[in-house]
């Protein structure tokens, strides 16, 4: 069951960020609104929306907020903001950021910088213990400060330290636009649409990469081979979605649930590119599954995901995907954003009509009339395999594409074959296919 909540004040939203106990929304005016018993468990066990009719102010004048990165909300005791304050008097606007408990509301962190020092995103990465809070500001610069979440609860004060990110040292005349993190990696996006990957973990780095060669806790960031500017990314625990400006979708790391939507179960160490039936507007890297939100010609929306499917992170396909699918979700055709945690999908429903265009048409020449063609007749095949209704008529839709609109290598031929041949037993068929 889906019903739709919004805080009676709430003008648009940017962001919704779900924890232990609330979910927290932060609008486009810069409020954050602490939303209560938002979620509830029926006796069948399905999850549905309560009243959700209790929301409360949790701050205002908020340029960025964030929670722990991991999709298990549990993790989420403390909610993040980077925020403006005008003190009291005469004095310049200065950045800060509090923390608050998640379960009251209440601030037991503040930290305030000098006016010459201001910041336009926040996040974090690391345990509990280890925190790494990461702040960029509007030049491009990344900085980092170190907390134990621990010692929050503690009557007393303490001086925290802030130091450049190891990716400005190592290239001094980076700006970077974009932070995304997870529990120990980090990714960069650069006013030029370059994606650069930093990781802390050897098992990260083996997931991501498919080895540990050059890997050390200090490695410097990794520059992603990309064909074109990305303006939109996600980054799991051992996956990440890139999307570029001319709407393509490209995937990368662990794939043993099938959360690259690459057909097949198999680890990709550069980024992958996977093609969609309709144009995407967000991706999203769950705990082992991908979610993209996704736009028709005639602005209708729809959400596709791929990758594991228990706990409801599929709706529909229980049993997972290792491709897109779509999934059982009715989606608004306001439906801007998606969010997902362990058991958890959210769409943010709001329309802004100063939102800037997101993908931009390939300059001439960029794709040959033949390639045209191709992609055209790929996304016909693709159109017509989702309308057969039975696994044989796809596999002869899908025959039909690879010999029709593909030029393949021999070993890409016979990977296919045995593929079908796969396909073909277990569904019990007597048909015979050959490439």
């Amino acid at each position: 069951m889906i019903q739709a909540v919004a805080p009676g004040r709430a003008l648009g939203f940017r962001r919704i960020l779900p924890t232990c106990d609330k979910h927290f929304l932060w609008d486009t005016q810069g409020t954050v609104f602490s939303l209560s018993d938002a979620v509830a468990l029926s006796p069948s066990g399905q999850l549905v929306w309560s009243e959700a009719s209790r929301s409360t102010v949790l701050c205002r004048n908020v340029k960025d907020v964030t929670v722990d990165p991991r999709s298990d909300v549990s993790r989420r005791q403390y909610v993040y903001v980077l925020m403006t304050r005008l003190p009291a008097g005469c004095g310049r606007r200065s950045d800060s950021v509090e923390i608050y408990q998640q379960y009251n509301g209440e601030r037991v962190f503040h930290m305030t910088f000098h006016p010459s020092m201001t910041f336009s995103r926040l996040r974090l990465m690391g345990s509990e213990v280890n925190r790494t809070l990461l702040l960029l500001t509007g030049t491009g610069r990344v900085y980092t400060v170190p907390l134990n979440e621990t010692q929050l609860n503690r009557p007393r004060s303490f001086t925290v330290q802030l130091t450049l990110r190891e990716i400005n040292h190592s290239l001094p005349d980076l700006a970077v636009k974009q932070i995304h993190t997870s529990y120990s990696s980090a990714l960069y996006i650069t006013g030029e649409g370059e994606v650069y990957v930093e990781t802390h973990s050897a098992g990260v780095h083996r997931h991501l990469f498919g080895s540990l060669q050059g890997f050390s806790p200090n490695t410097g960031p990794m520059l992603l081979p990309l064909p074109s500017k990305v303006v939109r990314c996600s980054l799991g625990l051992t996956h990440l979605c890139l999307l570029d400006e001319r709407g393509c979708v490209f995937m990368q790391g662990s794939n043993n649930h099938g959360q690259l939507g690459t057909g097949d179960k198999i680890d990709r160490r550069e980024p992958t590119q996977v093609v969609l039936s309709l144009t995407p507007v967000e991706v999203c890297c769950g705990l082992n599954h991908s979610l993209a939100l996704l736009r028709g010609e005639a602005g209708e929306k729809e959400v596709q995901g791929c990758g594991c499917g228990r706990g409801g992170r599929l709706p529909g396909w229980s049993q997972g995907s290792p491709v897109f699918v779509r999934l059982s979700v009715k989606t608004p055709r306001s439906t801007r954003a998606l969010c997902s945690s362990k058991y958890h999908l959210y769409l943010l429903c709001c329309h802004d009509i100063e939102e800037p265009l997101l993908f931009h048409t390939p300059p001439p020449g960029a794709e040959s009339e033949k390639e045209a063609a191709e992609r055209a007749g790929l996304q016909r095949c693709l159109s017509q395999l989702r309308g057969c209704g039975h696994l044989q008529e796809q596999l002869a839709r899908l025959r039909e594409a690879v010999q029709s609109h593909m030029t393949l290598s021999s070993a890409h031929k016979d990977f296919l074959e045995e593929a079908l041949s796969t396909m073909q037993q277990a569904s019990s068929s007597t048909t015979q296919f050959q490439l």
